[in-house]
């Protein structure tokens, strides 16, 4: 751990992540980025959608799947974005291609998209847990919820929080139980948490984007409030989509999508 954090830490060497590869590499490129706690197996039913016309390439990010999981660091969102955009310039990427982003992975598609609007096609964001600061929302309701999210955020990252807990609270929540199994990932799970979800500047940025732009979003989403999600659709390239649906990447779900973006 010691080398861990002289070569990434005090020299800034940002680690390389795991990546996956399906279809023909001769077919336009998708570049997926999972959501929190989970790898990207998690887009299973969106790559057997896809990889028939579409050549998929999806990004274990940093404290997931296969990729590295240093437990000393923070997981702001600045360190996911130096690792990501350090692998993807490694991956030979076409000049223009589709980039896609579910829930956490949502906010650092924005981030990536802001810094290569050239090379960008196509922008999809899928169930962006979208939390303005609680004095900014104006439905009561809608304000309620998301302080309810956030409070229930905060208590995960407590002291009181057991193994057995989280796994009462991911039968409401869409916690994946894997984190369970998984002691290596309880560390970057909950710090990306806070840096990345709680810490949240997806309205600001979502206002600086040029691309168009595809929104998601499930009815009965577990953590997505709708009245949240629909500020988004102040910038003009952006196209809001609801569906009937949950928080999860489902054949269903990505469905929706072949027919919407990539009809």
């Amino acid at each position: 751990m010691f080398l861990d954090k002289i070569v990434h830490g005090w020299i800034g060497l940002p680690y390389h992540l795991n990546v996956l590869s399906h279809g023909d590499p001769k077919n336009p490129t998708v570049v997926l980025l999972h959501g929190l706690a989970v790898d990207s197996d998690s887009w299973k039913e969106v790559v057997d959608v896809l990889q028939k016309s579409h050549y998929c390439i999806t990004i274990d990010l940093l404290g997931f799947g296969a990729s590295p999981k240093p437990q000393w660091l923070e997981y702001t969102m600045s360190q996911h974005l130096r690792s990501l955009r350090y692998t993807m310039s490694n991956l030979g990427l076409p000049k223009q291609y589709i980039l896609i982003g579910h829930s956490l992975g949502s906010f650092l598609a924005t981030r990536i998209a802001l810094k290569e609007k050239r090379h960008i096609a196509r922008l999809i964001l899928l169930s962006p847990p979208v939390y303005p600061p609680l004095e900014q929302i104006k439905p009561r309701v809608a304000r309620r919820l998301t302080g309810m999210l956030l409070t229930s955020y905060e208590f995960l990252r407590s002291e009181k929080m057991t193994p057995r807990l989280f796994d009462r609270i991911s039968r409401i929540l869409p916690l994946p139980r894997n984190v369970l199994s998984n002691p290596e990932t309880w560390t970057p799970s909950l710090r990306t948490l806070k840096h990345c979800i709680e810490e949240q500047t997806i309205l600001e940025d979502a206002r600086k984007l040029t691309m168009p732009t595809d929104v998601f979003y499930g009815t009965f989403d577990q953590v997505v409030i709708g009245s949240n999600v629909r500020l988004l659709a102040s910038n003009p390239s952006i196209s809001l989509h609801k569906f009937i649906g949950d928080h999860f990447v489902t054949r269903a779900y990505a469905k929706v999508i072949k027919e919407v973006s990539f009809s």
